[in-house]
Order: structure tokens, then sequence, then C-alpha cells
């Protein structure tokens, strides 16, 4: 996402949320993936009216233990993934990582890469 403050243009890495339904899905660029994996934690948040109580986030941690945890608290959705997961599918081809709660809603983390990336080549014949 790009800002403009004055003549400067200064670009934020926003990693994206998309709700339906049931499900959860959070997408990063590999810039916003290494760096969770570097602080153990990443957040990003929306203000959906004028007061302060009218901010919404959400923050993924990451965990020592082999579960998922996913909690809502007062004004934001955690979501804590084993370490060892988010390792191995960083490190893999693999575009996402889906986890299946006990109450029925389905957490999708997605690699958000450049769409030449995800095309298959054309070739000449």
């Amino acid at each position: 996402m790009d800002f403009l403050f004055g003549l400067v243009r200064v670009s934020v890495l926003s990693m994206k949320l998309r709700l339906l339904g049931s499900t959860v899905c959070i997408r990063m660029l590999p810039p916003e993936l290494a760096s969770w994996q570097s602080a153990g934690r990443w957040a990003e948040g929306v203000q959906i009216g004028p007061s302060t109580q009218d901010r919404w986030s959400y923050r993924l941690e990451l965990s020592a233990g082999p579960s998922w945890n996913v909690t809502a608290e007062p004004g934001q959705l955690v979501v804590a993934v084993p370490r060892e997961a988010v390792r191995d599918w960083a490190d893999s081809e693999a575009i996402t990582l889906e986890h299946l709660t006990p109450w029925g809603t389905r957490l999708i983390l997605e690699k958000d890469l450049p769409r030449r990336l995800l095309r298959p080549e054309k070739r000449d014949p």
C-alpha cells in the first residue's frame, strides 16, 4: 500500500484479510512472512469508526507448540501457528497453509506472490 506524504511516496507492507462465511484468509507478501518469522508476531488493523474503540485488528503469532490456537479478544483476532509448520510452509512451494478449528472456522494463510510466479510459462511450439 502506498501513501503520499507531501511529495514523498512511502510504501507500507500490509497483510490482507479476507472473510467469507466461516473462512478467514490472511494473505502475506514474502517480506511480511519473513518479518513474521523473524519477530514472532505480525499484526494489522482497521479503523471502522471515529472512536478509538472502533479499531479492529488481527494478529499472527508463532507458537512453540504443535497446535494452532485461535482466540477472539475484544477488538481483535489472534491466531497462533506452530513455528515449525510456518517454517516448513515458508520454505516450500505450497501457496497455502490451512487449519480447521473444532468449531468449524477455516483459517487459510496464503503467500501473496506476484502473478507472474503463479502462471505457467507460455512456451513457443
